[in-house]
């Protein structure tokens, strides 16, 4: 057998593989019901700075009453008995809407590492019932301490965001998406104390352990938690880190020297597009020092993957970024990968609000994403389902007019409180948006 047909013989027995696991935990998930998820169990997303929590990243967050678990809350109880009753709970629409669209939704995706680490998950959890579990899966923030504003994030995950709402009030919008409310104000939270009494019982259930912010490298609890882990080596466990690298480069080594003594660990790198475009979407971004952070990460041979928040001004330059990623693979074989989720809220920058030339792009990019070979199947195929969504899913009448007026109005104010450009860093392309959505 030549090199050629035995790596597509290997290939294509990984992706059989993975579309069984895939399809086994619907077929499994769908005899306890049509909307059973073992996330609600044993995935658990906490915000220690604010008390928020949610079961995945598509459920809105929901306050930790003080008195309550940090994880079995009595809202999250109330969602599992409806599961359990056969229904779909309502936060959870993004996946139904997805699966009507006969696409492989995070249902599938995120609940798989569940069934691969464990092939009687969803008995345990149907077992246990509206009782008490502890996490498998756990991502926290410890604060919301962060020095960028990305467009699309808000107070609750930046406090330069909260500032600058202080200082200028909230954007002028039909809705407000970037509310100013009493919970994102970070104070002495009395959740991180909870926590690091909760969290020695907790690490012994844990397959993997991933930690926020806020930008995480920014907070010494980040630091805590890595010598935990280092000086409680687990088998199995999985560390991972999510951060904008845009910190100093004594913090990037330190994070780097400690995460690399730890056996299975990755660092998730926020990036939406790449040079000037990345730096309008994600405020406070240098391209050239996240590249820099970047390769120190890599160079230490950890693994990266970089998480794109699919969202309208990620398209206009999208191909840069599929070329610069494709030019990552090859330079460090095995170390970065590519996700792609959608962005949903706020909806005045969702690419539901796109147009037919921006469709037109992003279709154009999923083309160019397959002849690249550094891609794998798997990361083609989550891109493949976010751009089919945004086509499938896109606003109209008078709800897609009235966020086209936000996107106007917002990047008109982004413009003045930032001091920055859209027309400078979009071009002539930005115009055009600009002139049909007006």
């Amino acid at each position: 057998m030549n090199g050629n047909l035995f790596l597509s013989t290997i290939l294509e027995k990984k992706l059989n593989s993975d579309l069984y696991y895939l399809n086994k935990i619907k077929e499994e998930q769908d005899k306890v019901g049509p909307g059973f998820c073992v996330l609600k169990w044993y995935h658990q997303e906490m915000h220690l700075g604010t008390g928020l929590n949610h079961s995945c990243y598509h459920c809105p967050t929901h306050k930790i009453p003080e008195n309550s678990d940090l994880h079995n809350t009595p809202h999250k109880i109330e969602q599992r008995n409806i599961m359990l009753q056969g229904g779909k709970p309502d936060e959870c629409s993004y996946c139904w809407q997805v699966e009507d669209l006969d696409l492989i939704s995070d249902r599938q995706t995120l609940a798989v590492q569940f069934f691969k680490h464990d092939p009687n998950i969803i008995a345990k959890a149907t077992d246990a019932g509206l009782d008490n579990v502890y996490p498998k899966y756990l991502e926290l923030s410890f604060t919301n301490k962060c020095q960028m504003k990305c467009s699309y994030c808000g107070p609750s995950f930046s406090s330069s965001w909260q500032k600058e709402i202080d200082e200028f009030g909230p954007y002028p919008l039909s809705q407000q998406e970037y509310w100013n409310g009493n919970e994102y104000r970070e104070t002495e939270s009395p959740y991180i104390k909870k926590f690091w009494k909760w969290f020695p019982e907790a690490y012994k259930h844990l397959f993997v352990l991933r930690v926020t912010g806020g930008e995480p490298l920014l907070d010494k609890n980040t630091y805590r938690l890595l010598e935990y882990v280092k000086d409680n080596p687990r088998d199995g466990l999985t560390f991972h880190c999510n951060s904008n690298l845009m910190v100093s480069r004594s913090r990037i080594v330190k994070y780097a020297r400690l995460a690399k003594d730890i056996p299975d660990t990755k660092l998730y790198v926020s990036i939406d597009s790449w040079g000037k475009q990345a730096e309008y979407i994600r405020n406070g971004l240098d391209i050239d020092q996240f590249e820099e952070n970047l390769h120190i990460i890599l160079t230490h041979g950890l693994q990266v993957g970089l998480m794109i928040t699919f969202n309208l001004l990620s398209i206009p330059n999208i191909e840069e970024l599929i070329y610069k990623v494709a030019e990552l693979k090859i330079q460090y074989p095995g170390q970065v990968h590519w996700d792609s989720p959608h962005m949903t809220n706020p909806e005045h920058l969702s690419a539901q609000i796109a147009n037919n030339r921006l469709i037109n792009i992003m279709e154009d990019s999923l083309r160019t994403m397959q002849k690249y070979s550094q891609f794998t199947e798997g990361e083609y195929q989550k891109y493949k389902r976010t751009v089919e969504w945004i086509k499938n899913n896109r606003f109209k009448g008078e709800k897609l007019q009235k966020h086209r007026n936000d996107f106007v109005a917002f990047i008109g104010e982004h413009d003045k409180r930032r001091n920055t450009s859209f027309i400078d860093s979009f071009g002539e392309l930005g115009n055009e948006i600009i002139d049909d959505f007006n």
